[in-house]
């Protein structure tokens, strides 16, 4: 295989896999009667690092039981 064949390859990988599926911000669905129904998506933010300190037990607070009961 030459370079240049190899490069033609190259080239037309992006148009073997074709566009990225776009982000959408909302569901349509289709009813039986003919309609659409649009529902949002509400996306959660990325979650916060882990916590650097020591004796972090899993990123939150345990709780304590009240033996009393």
């Amino acid at each position: 295989m030459s370079l240049a064949s190899l490069a033609a390859l190259c080239a037309l990988l992006p148009l073997a896999l074709g566009p990225l599926p776009a982000a959408d911000t909302k569901i349509t669905a289709k009813l039986c009667g003919g309609g659409f129904v649009e529902i949002p998506i509400k996306r959660k933010s990325p979650p916060d690092p882990p916590c650097s300190a020591k004796a972090c037990h899993a990123g939150s607070c345990r709780k304590r039981f009240d033996l009393a009961q």
